[in-house]
Formats: C-alpha cells, structure tokens, sequence
C-alpha cells in the first residue's frame, strides 16, 4: 500500500510488511515513511508549476542530520551502558515506557546485551533496558554507608 493523500492530507495508517513493528500506529515519521511522502509529494505536484528541487534537497539533508543524530545519540547511550559492567545499579522497571507504577531493581551488571539495537542490562540473569536506569552505586558507598560495615575496607580483622 504506502501513504496516500486524501482531501490534502498524509494518511500514514499504513501498515507496510517492511515498516518496522515499533513505528506501526505512531506518530513518528521513519526514514521509509520520509521517502514515501517525498515520492507522493511529486506524484501530486501540479506539472505546470513544479515544485523547486531545491526546497527537496534542503528537506532531504534535514532528514539526514536528524537521522544522524540520532544514530550518535544510539552509540552514546549503548556506549554508557557498556561502561556499567561490573557496577552496582538500581534500575526503574517501566521507568522509559512511562508506567506510572514502576518496580526497583537492585544488583550488579553481569553483562550488557544489544536487543534490536538497544542497550539491555542483565542483572541476576534477568534483561532490564538501560533507558530504566536510575542510578550508579559506588562500591565503598554500598558497603560502608549502605551496609553499615567494613565491607568495602581491604584490611583484613584479626582473629580473636
């Protein structure tokens, strides 16, 4: 099918087999979407007066600047959540699809996996998204303020 125009306006209820799965009945414009408005656009302009490619270019590369910035902005938090291997954090559940109710989870980062290109944190054995992440904890923090002890320390006690 593809987008269609009626009475002047973009329809984008469109369900194309190769739209991703996450864009379907959104808002968000993707870059096939783009495309498409772009190819209806001079389908429908008016031959006797054509619409100047300029003005096409400069959308183009508007588009591209964005979608480069937000791939940047992908790399930067997949980049983050590399470096939490071997931290203690607390993570949100539900924080990022805005739950009102969300669960607290506490533990340490085992490992960092890439689920459709996005940063999973695994705790416990248990994927949390990195987007719920809602704080680093300290090690010495964890064991002496939070313990109450000398679980941080490296000296060993004395046997009595």
């Amino acid at each position: 099918m593809g987008l269609t125009v009626e009475n002047g306006k973009v329809d984008t209820n469109y369900t194309d087999t190769y739209q991703k799965e996450d864009t379907k009945g959104t808002s968000e414009l993707g870059k096939d979407a783009f495309l498409q408005l772009l190819v209806t656009q001079l389908q429908h302009q008016d031959p006797l007066s054509p619409q100047d490619n300029s003005e096409f270019v400069a959308q183009l590369a508007q588009f591209s600047s964005l979608e480069a910035l937000q791939n940047l902005s992908t790399n930067t938090n997949n980049t983050q959540a590399l470096s939490l291997v071997g931290k203690n954090v607390i993570i949100e559940v539900g924080k990022s699809e805005g739950l009102s109710e969300t669960t607290t989870v506490a533990g340490y980062v085992d490992y960092v996996q890439m689920v459709d290109g996005k940063a999973k944190l695994a705790i416990n054995e248990e994927l949390y998204n990195f987007e719920d992440l809602d704080c680093v904890i300290d090690d010495y923090y964890l064991g002496n303020v939070i313990g109450g002890g000398n679980s941080g320390s490296t000296e060993e006690t004395p046997e009595e």
